[in-house]
């Protein structure tokens, strides 16, 4: 599918661009969009140790498609949007982080080593627990000699009733510096009623140790929770300082490069903030949610307002919903066992993906959970990898062509495939068959793969016929019309930037300022109370994006609360726009919450005469990118049957044989195409798998369109 370049040359001089660029744990993705029309073009180049310099090789490769030099496209980008894996590879990995201290409130020092006796299990599937014996809790980030205590006390409607004593505070500092510590995590008890103290011990740190890194817990979530609060504040300064330092230094070596606008950051709340405004902790997992505000956008643009997002990357595969053109934001965060108040976009993911690892374990087939990553990388790149992967299968079963992999940039060795292939699976668990044993590694991750879909669709009430399935990630299109066979959706829909969807995502990205608030009170006891809350988390939302310029008429405020019926133990999620009736706010919290909870849980479920409890309410005050893309397709192409560029022989799983097949050039393909299956569609670093029953089409987007095969030829 062609991206196509505006007339007057490629990339005309002066022609303003904007880019985003997602780095993955192989490949760093970048999309460049064209603002004067809309076109886009990707580009990815294996991510590298430093993460700046796969980054930076993206870019150029972006720029020569457009027969520009790097310094030629920065200089034209109107919008830099970036989202890193610098956070979540610190999280995932226990290295990279700060030496942090933590300095809380006396008698609560334990707090964080305890974990609410859920630290074995947090975040972890049901069938983890079930074997309790080989769980354990997580690395500490803060070992009991690194956490310092202060005799302070606010209670829970923020009066002091301890007064703080700064010479105590300034002891626990300075031990806390002996023992190395680089970055501080300041957690109070009820600081978020009132952070005076906070506020105190701050001032404490910044005296002696000037250049450390100093994480509030009320400035990073004014929520109720002592333990949540200070698990996500430790997180926070864990992360920290390594973010810190990668921003800075490549905010400096952009601009050398003639970058001349602020580099933004991608949230994994959605949205993206500039460098200053972005909290370390809010950029943990960003990546997979850049891709739903995508798939939002495709959402609006194709009208489609049910979409499964399925993102198949080098190490995982997140599936995500939008319902009604909305994403949603996990109900819980979670990350390597540590609770996290930050807002996240609520996606599910899996370690399967194309660089997952095949293994036999008592002979049975494994997928995963084990990467090969962008180092080694898959047997075929030739990279040094020996163990099989997917990528490898699907090399071995023709799927992806050897020769033209990333536009020929990568040459894939089938032999090293085949080899690795042989030794690890074909020989243990298929008498020797390769085929057989590649065959067996995509009908294994296409299952688990499509398990993860149902647990996201079927076991949330959800019926997955109601929906379209958008595939993308270097992976999806290969193996989206495997894992959505069984579901009965709608149609498959492949993004034309598929490959680079979180960089497409990242850089359409609005800029968003969230604020929230615990407030635990009774539907209608006061709603002046509440109105005035309200009212206020929006004013500072505002303020915020003040400070970027971005305030004005176009923001936009949502406001939403955590709710849930009186003795209840889980709280329900519910949205007031600003295109709500009138009427006092009390009335349309309690009808907003009873449409919720009964289509969550059914009209019998819902309990007419409790008191509902707000729990917790929040602000989403969104400034729109300025982009000025098209919301909607332009009319229908007229159809036309598309011309293969060859033949080959691809082994089909479900046909359990060789099969000829058309091979499609996927640029040359034009809005209207039309072509059957069984075909294969060769994009740069994927390839587009329409299997024997189904035909694909390119609409106006362009996007490709897989359905199941009508009864007539619509060319």
């Amino acid at each position: 599918m062609r991206a196509h370049r505006p007339a007057g040359g490629p990339g005309g001089a002066g022609m303003p661009y904007a880019v985003g660029v997602d780095v993955g744990g192989t490949f760093t993705d970048v999309c460049v969009v064209d603002v004067s029309s809309g076109r886009e073009l990707v580009a990815k180049a294996p991510t590298t140790p430093d993460l700046a310099g796969g980054l930076f090789q993206g870019i150029g490769l972006a720029a020569a498609q457009l027969d520009q030099s790097t310094e030629s496209l920065l200089a034209q980008t109107v919008r830099f949007c970036h989202g890193t894996t610098q956070t979540t590879n610190v999280m995932f990995t226990w290295s990279g982080g700060s030496v942090v201290g933590l300095l809380t409130t006396r008698g609560f020092a334990d707090e964080i080593l305890v974990m609410r006796a859920r630290g074995r299990v947090a975040g972890l599937s049901l069938s983890q627990r079930r074997h309790l014996r080989a769980t354990d809790k997580p690395p500490q980030i803060v070992p009991r000699d690194r956490i310092g205590e202060v005799a302070e006390r606010v209670d829970r409607l923020g009066r002091v009733v301890e007064d703080l004593d700064p010479g105590q505070v300034r002891q626990a500092v300075e031990a806390l510096l002996a023992r190395g510590v680089e970055a501080f995590a300041v957690s109070l008890l009820w600081s978020h009623r009132n952070p005076v103290h906070e506020l105190a011990v701050r001032d404490v740190i910044r005296e002696l140790a000037p250049d450390a890194h100093v994480s509030l817990s009320h400035e990073i979530a004014l929520i109720t929770g002592e333990y949540e609060r200070a698990s996500t504040t430790v997180v926070n300064a864990y992360v920290g300082p390594a973010l810190e330092r990668y921003l800075r230094g490549l905010e400096r070596e952009l601009a050398s490069a003639g970058l001349s606008v602020p580099m933004l950051v991608f949230q994994a709340g959605g949205g993206v903030n500039d460098v200053r405004s972005t909290l370390p902790v809010s950029t943990i997992e960003s990546g997979p949610a850049a891709g739903m505000v995508a798939v939002q956008k495709l959402s609006t643009t194709a009208g489609r307002p049910n979409i499964i997002a399925t993102d198949v990357g080098g190490t995982t595969f997140k599936v995500g919903l939008v319902i009604n053109g909305r994403w949603s934001v996990a109900a819980e965060t979670i990350i390597n066992q540590y609770p996290l108040l930050s807002p996240m976009i609520d996606v599910v993911s899996i370690g399967a993906g194309g660089g997952s690892i095949a293994w036999a374990d008592d002979g049975r087939l494994r997928i995963g959970p084990m990467s090969a990553g962008a180092a080694p990388g898959p047997a075929c790149y030739g990279w040094g990898g020996t163990r099989p992967t997917v990528t490898d299968a699907d090399l071995l079963l023709g799927y992806l062509t050897a020769e033209r992999f990333l536009d020929g940039r990568l040459q894939l060795r089938a032999d090293l495939a085949a080899e690795a292939m042989q030794t690890h699976v074909a020989d243990p668990l298929f008498g020797g068959d390769v085929t057989a044993a590649a065959a067996g590694v995509r009908q294994v991750v296409d299952s688990q793969m499509s398990d993860l879909v149902r647990k996201v669709t079927v076991e949330r009430g959800y019926d997955p016929r109601d929906f379209a399935l958008a595939a993308y990630g270097g992976a999806g299109p290969v193996h989206a019309a495997g894992y959505a066979r069984g579901l009965g959706v709608r149609e498959i829909i492949v993004p034309l930037s598929a490959t680079a969807y979180s960089a497409f995502g990242a850089v359409i990205s609005d800029t968003i300022q969230c604020g929230q608030r615990s407030l635990s009170m009774g539907l209608g006891a006061d709603d002046e109370a509440l109105e005035q809350a309200y009212k206020e988390l929006e004013a500072s939302a505002r303020a915020r994006l003040h400070t970027q310029r971005l305030d004005g008429p176009s923001v936009q405020v949502t406001r939403w609360a955590d709710m849930r019926y009186e003795r209840q133990l889980h709280a329900v999620r519910v949205l007031l726009s600003g295109t709500d009736p009138d009427g006092p706010l009390s009335s349309r919290l309690a009808a907003a919450f009873q449409t919720r909870y009964q289509l969550l849980y059914g009209e019998a479920a819902r309990l007419r005469h409790a008191t509902a409890i707000v729990l917790r309410i929040g602000v989403d005050a969104v400034a729109p990118n300025r982009l000025g893309l098209r919301e909607t397709l332009p009319a229908r192409p007229p159809v036309r049957r598309a011309e293969p560029v060859g033949r080959r022989e691809v082994y089909w799983p479900e046909a359990g044989a060789w099969q000829p097949t058309a091979i499609f050039h996927g640029p040359s393909l034009q809005p209207g195409d039309y072509l059957a299956g069984p075909s294969v569609i060769e994009q740069a670093g994927t390839s587009i798998v329409v299997p024997g029953d189904a035909h694909a089409r390119v609409d106006a987007a362009p996007n490709l369109i897989i359905s199941p095969s009508p009864s007539g030829d619509p060319a």
